[in-house]
């Protein structure tokens, strides 16, 4: 018997809750893009401040900057598809939502950490 029944209203908490189990496996992909506007709008506002002419330490600690946010935010898709992953084995009636929540997070950590490469192959302020 499903828990929505005729004539039985519909709180909205569980409106806020049937909204995030939707939303839920899209996570992985919404921090890929939180994440990839964070990067370059950065490294944009950097370089509009002058950071091509500043010292060699100070492009540094930006890329390292970069680099910090990059691990922190493939760490955090690391967790959310860690809890999914336990999630899944708790409720296997949820198979197929937590299956394509992990394998979101699992392309999502992989393009994080693909922006590796530009941050740090391509020149601040070429």
């Amino acid at each position: 018997m499903s828990s929505l029944e005729l004539g039985v209203e519909v709180e909205p908490s569980s409106k806020v809750g049937v909204l995030l189990a939707l939303l839920d496996p899209a996570f992985g992909f919404f921090l890929w893009s939180v994440h990839f506007l964070v990067i370059y709008i950065a490294a944009a506002v950097a370089c509009v401040l002058g950071l091509g002419g500043a010292s060699a330490s100070t492009r540094s600690a930006f890329l390292i900057a970069l680099v910090l946010v990059t691990l922190g935010a493939a760490g955090g898709l690391a967790i959310h598809g860690a809890l999914r992953y336990r999630q899944l084995r708790a409720r296997p009636d949820q198979q197929f939502r937590m299956s394509v929540a992990i394998g979101g997070d699992a392309i999502a950590a992989v393009a994080v950490l693909w922006q590796l490469f530009p941050i740090l192959m391509v020149p601040l302020c070429a």
